[in-house]
């Protein structure tokens, strides 16, 4: 009876494309967010975009820790984030914006030399109903931050 329940287990694991990961097998690399730099104040988008770099660090199988095992240190250099409405609700309220950022991302080893350096453009536009105040803003650096994942990620796994 056993056997029959964990081949079903088996057979519904797989089917739904479930694959097992072995948390004992080691990391890559150990990294650290240094830094993450706005040109003025935006509280938002430091929360959104930190969240983000740490998702795709644990995402391409590295691990996150500033500590003594720390080999190496990501730093990023946000040169502009433009956020502007582009569609009004009859209420006048903003329903539609475009959001683009312009960033520096940095790897470096615990000598402080560059590893990796690139430059991230990226723009998106999130349309939202304009009833909830400035939620929609939020969902638009939201759907940035994840834009910004996925090429964080794919930096760090040579993709």
């Amino acid at each position: 009876m056993w056997k029959v329940l964990v081949s079903l287990i088996m057979l519904f694991s797989v089917s739904c494309g479930y694959k097992a990961v072995d948390y004992r097998q080691k990391a890559k690399e150990v990294y650290c967010i240094r830094e993450v730099k706005f040109p003025k104040a935006e509280a938002t988008a430091l929360d959104i975009f930190t969240r983000e770099i740490s998702d795709a660090v644990i995402s391409s199988g590295n691990q996150l820790e500033c500590s003594g095992n720390t080999t190496r240190f990501i730093s990023v250099r946000v040169k502009s984030l433009n956020i502007r409405p582009i569609g009004y609700s009859p209420a006048q309220r903003a329903t539609i914006y475009r959001i683009a950022v312009d960033l520096i991302f940095t790897v470096e080893n615990r000598k402080s030399e560059p590893i990796l350096e690139r430059e991230i453009k990226e723009t998106a536009q999130y349309s939202g109903i304009g009833l909830t105040g400035d939620v929609e803003r939020r969902y638009a650096i939201e759907e940035i931050g994840r834009l910004i994942n996925v090429r964080i990620f794919s930096l760090l796994t040579g993709q």
